[in-house]
């Protein structure tokens, strides 16, 4: 009986390092040896098993330490990509250029993906962690995501990540980013040579998860006050998702009426240029992105981004770190207004 359960019990460790359940150390042998129903010397032979395979290393008084060889265990080369509330990501109205350039980089050197959804809540933002686990893989890439529980989570997996879009205020996170200061100061200013003084502002302007979503209303709000003193009569908070531009764009007009309008979010433009056609309220409205969608004007005014320089550069900067076991470089893509 004995002989039976050791192989099964190293497995069962083996698998729940690979899943990133424990991460720095696994659990002491009596508690193990309670888990599993069996005498401490069977949890001993498990465990000595792995050590000779060096995915473990046993110190006195400090536990049993996961090595960073458990790469090991991970012989196909695969890269968790972690994601939240959107199930085509591939089809997403911003995500999909960078996801096409970084998968195309990713298969040229011959990895494969696991998709991992996380869900939040649609009120606060706060990701939906109870059930939330990490999968097998050589590496992982964050897609818009900055809460911290997570990324602590993914780094004590000691795999190679990296993180997208959105910049994270650790700096020892590696990240590729979109400034969008400069982009946003000039479409201001273009705004305000064009006799424009009562520019508004949709998009996300408070966050419980991640400070640095809101850097295109930080944008806005240093850009304006150049010239003048800040209405918050002008700001309307909305979070990036689809269907809520229209609603907001309706309470601020409720409020105020604006001369020029900066919109965070390209996948909101079309319901905000619908909602303004259907009041015959004609104003400029620069949107941020760069996206080409139907119901957006091509030769409109736009904060833009490179996408598929994002998307190849998060895989390329992730390859790397993982062929010279080094954490990836970091990278920052300015915004140009157009």
């Amino acid at each position: 009986m004995v002989e039976y359960k050791q192989p099964l019990i190293a497995e069962e460790l083996k698998r729940r390092i690979a899943e990133g359940i424990y991460c720095d150390r696994i659990p002491c042998s009596r508690l193990l040896a309670e888990e599993f129903g069996v005498n401490i010397k069977t949890v001993h032979k498990a465990v000595s098993q792995l050590v000779d395979q060096g995915l473990l290393e046993r110190k006195k008084r400090s536990g049993t330490r996961i090595l960073s060889s458990r790469r090991d265990l991970f012989p196909e080369r695969m890269i968790e990509v972690i994601f939240e509330g959107f199930t085509t990501i591939f089809t997403h109205p911003f995500w999909s250029g960078i996801w096409e350039a970084m998968m195309q980089r990713l298969s040229a050197a011959g990895y494969r993906t696991i998709l991992n959804m996380l869900e939040s809540d649609p009120a606060t933002g706060l990701l939906k962690l109870e059930n939330f686990s990490l999968c097998a893989s050589t590496g992982k890439i964050v897609l818009g995501i900055g809460e911290k529980l997570l990324l602590d989570r993914i780094a004590a997996s000691k795999v190679p990540f990296i993180t997208a879009c959105d910049p994270i205020d650790d700096p020892a996170i590696p990240q590729v980013a979109f400034d969008f200061s400069d982009g946003i100061r000039e479409a201001v200013d273009w705004l305000v040579a064009r006799n424009c003084s009562r520019i508004a502002f949709i998009g996300q302007t408070r966050s419980y998860v991640n400070l640095q979503q809101m850097r295109k209303f930080d944008a806005y709000l240093k850009a304006v006050q150049r010239y003048r003193q800040i209405d918050p009569e002008l700001i309307e908070d909305v979070r990036p998702l689809a269907g809520s531009g229209a609603p907001a764009l309706e309470r601020l007009l409720r409020r105020t009426r604006p001369d020029a309008l900066i919109a965070a979010y390209d996948h909101q433009l079309p319901e905000i240029l619908e909602t303004l056609r259907s009041r015959n309220f004609d104003i400029p409205v620069i949107g941020c992105d760069g996206l080409s969608l139907p119901g957006i004007p091509r030769d409109r005014h736009v904060v833009a981004v490179s996408r598929r320089e994002c998307g190849e550069e998060i895989a390329s900067r992730l390859i790397h770190a993982i062929n010279t076991r080094r954490k990836p470089r970091s990278l920052v893509l300015p915004a140009r207004f157009l």
